[in-house]
């Protein structure tokens, strides 16, 4: 009768060894890390010119009333030249007391700054210098960047993503084949990608008159992240 107790106790002992085995043979098993990348070049297809209407005043309202008057003929002027009006937003309004720093003692108000910021979307890259050029004539007295986009390419994106893949397979055959060791599986593997837009572009309204634009390129940057096991 006093048997039974330690045949099961002999039974979960032989269970649980065999349990630790298998759990030291899976980590056992060696692997090696590797990170593969790659950049894929495509043509921007959407552009975001950041303008600004700057008025000047000793009377905060008639600065304002005078910049929504320039900043109305801004907006008319872009929808004639074929800008949607969904296209363009205000992207910040900011109202800034100007000082006189010159004199002795403390610094005295001599007026305000208006400044009312607008985003104009273009989805045709090839219209860029004459929106630009609208712009500015009809009040935009300041250009604060461009910045130059890709939307969609999705399959530029998987192709980035699968030579990322095979850069680190290669990566990989490589250290295995200096260790003289072999590829047999992989332990867990992710990616990503990343859009890299060319450097905003900073325009100077007294340069030209016609201004050119030169939108380059924009990379799409993809990595892989891959462990594989090895024997």
């Amino acid at each position: 009768m006093r048997r039974f107790p330690v045949v099961l106790i002999l039974t979960v002992l032989l269970l649980l060894s065999f349990s630790a085995i298998g759990w030291a043979a899976e980590a056992e098993q060696p692997y090696i890390s590797v990170n593969g990348e790659s950049a894929v070049e495509v043509t921007p297809n959407r552009v975001d010119i950041n303008v600004a209407v700057v008025t000047e005043s000793t009377d905060v309202k008639i600065a304002q009333n005078q910049n929504a008057e320039i900043a109305k003929k801004l907006i008319e002027a872009l929808n004639n030249a074929g800008v949607n009006q969904q296209n363009i937003m205000t992207s910040g309004y900011n109202i800034q007391p100007n000082y006189d720093y010159a004199r002795e003692g403390q610094p005295q108000l001599i007026g305000y700054k208006v400044i009312n910021e607008v985003k104009v979307t273009v989805e045709d890259v090839s219209t860029v210098g004459s929106i630009i050029d609208t712009a500015v004539q009809n009040g935009a007295n300041e250009v604060h960047n461009i910045n130059f986009y890709a939307v969609g390419n999705t399959e530029q994106k998987i192709a980035a993503l699968r030579q990322a893949v095979e850069n680190a397979r290669h990566k990989a055959e490589i250290l295995a084949g200096a260790l003289g060791k072999e590829i047999v599986g992989v332990k867990s593997a992710s990616g990503n990608w990343l859009d890299q837009s060319p450097s905003p572009i900073f325009y100077d309204k007294m340069e030209a008159q016609s201004t050119p634009v030169n939108p380059g390129k924009v990379i799409i940057r993809a990595t892989a992240e891959i462990v594989y096991f090895i024997r």
